[in-house]
Formats: structure tokens, sequence, C-alpha cells
């Protein structure tokens, strides 16, 4: 036997030799499984996030008074959703707390202002929208600016005795039914549990950081 072929022999006989190359190969396998296991999971993780509430702007005054926009939010829909006498018969009222809620539920899981806000309430504020907009009737693909903007018109439109311009406001293409038919939701909202669970939770973040939680 040549000596290049006894150097082989032995170490193909050498049981810790063997071992070696048994684990090397057991690491690279391992490794390769990671790697995939990893690229396997990428599509999966992009697709869990999100995308951004749709949220939109509010023009100084626009729910019929100044001060903080968000402040003042709060305000209308916390006191108007916490029972259904407050709005029942104003029509006025419950337009401009539907907006407050529209515009609440977007610019508190949105703006860096109120990162602080438990994901709870942003999450209920959602939901709270959600069931405002089926009570008045939006449509599906409405965006949350034209909601606000068409409500809040509205509401002007009545506080000036012009019930005409008010119902052109409310009829499609963002709304469902006719204008009269919304004024007429309006003016006798069901109660709302998300919405008013929801508004109350951010009232007390907001202004009462240390109360307890609420729960539906």
């Amino acid at each position: 036997m040549s000596p290049v072929c006894r150097r082989r022999f032995r170490a193909s006989t050498n049981p810790l030799v063997g071992a070696k190359k048994q684990a090397a190969r057991k690491a690279e396998l391992a490794l390769r499984a990671a790697f995939l296991w990893t690229v396997a999971l990428l599509p999966v993780g992009c697709a869990a996030i999100a995308p951004a509430p749709d949220t939109a702007n509010l023009r100084p005054g626009q729910l019929g008074t100044g001060g903080d926009p968000d402040v003042t939010a709060v305000n209308l829909a916390q006191y108007a959703f916490g029972d259904t006498s407050r709005t029942y018969g104003k029509p006025i009222d419950a337009a401009r707390a539907c907006a407050a809620m529209e515009y609440l539920a977007g610019e508190l899981n949105t703006s860096p202002r109120w990162g602080g806000v438990s994901a709870l309430t942003k999450g209920q504020l959602l939901q709270g929208r959600a069931e405002v907009r089926e009570a008045l009737g939006v449509v599906p693909d409405a965006s949350s600016q034209a909601v606000v903007d068409r409500l809040t018109a509205a509401a002007d439109a009545l506080a000036a005795g012009d019930e005409a311009a008010a119902a052109r406001q409310l009829g499609p293409p963002t709304f469902n039914a006719p204008g009269e038919q919304v004024l007429a939701r309006l003016a006798n909202m069901p109660y709302l549990q998300m919405a008013n669970v929801s508004t109350m939770r951010a009232g007390n973040e907001l202004f009462q950081p240390n109360t307890e939680d609420l729960t539906p």
C-alpha cells in the first residue's frame, strides 16, 4: 500500500476524524435549516403589518367650537355616546359627535402626540367608529375625510336653519340612503356600546392617566 493510501486509510478508520466530520455536517445542515426557516417567515411578518387607519384632518372650529380639536372631539363623543337621550331629536349634536368619533379613531391611532394611549383603547376606538358608520349607513369605502366633512357641513347647515342643505350633504356617495333618511338616523341614534366605552377610555387616558381601565 502506498504512503498516500495508508494515510487515507488511517484517517477513514480514525473515530475522532469521523466524529468531527459528522459534527461539521450536522452544523451545516442546522444552519441551512435556520436560514430557510427565516426566509419562509419573512412574508408572514410583512403581511402582519397592517396599514395605518384612515385619518381625517379637522379645520379650526370644524366641530362647532374652537380650542384643541382633539380635546374637543373627545369631549363631544364621550358625552354624546354616554346616553342616547343626549342626542335624541338633536341631529346637530349627533352629527358633530359622529364626526368627532370618526376623527378620533384615526387621530389617536396615528398621531405621535397620542403614542401613550393604550393599544386596547385604540382598537376599541376603531370598533366604535365602525359601529357609528353602520348606524349612519356610511358606505364601506367612504374616506374618513369625506365622512367628517359631510357630517360637519350638515350640522352647520342645520344650525343655520337650512335642513334641505343638510340633507344634500348626507346622501350618496358617502351614505347609503337619501339625506333625509340619514338625518332621521341622526335624530334617533341607538346606543352604541363600543362608541361609548372607547370614548370613555380615551377621555380617561387623555385627561386622567392614572384612572384604572374600564371594561365594556
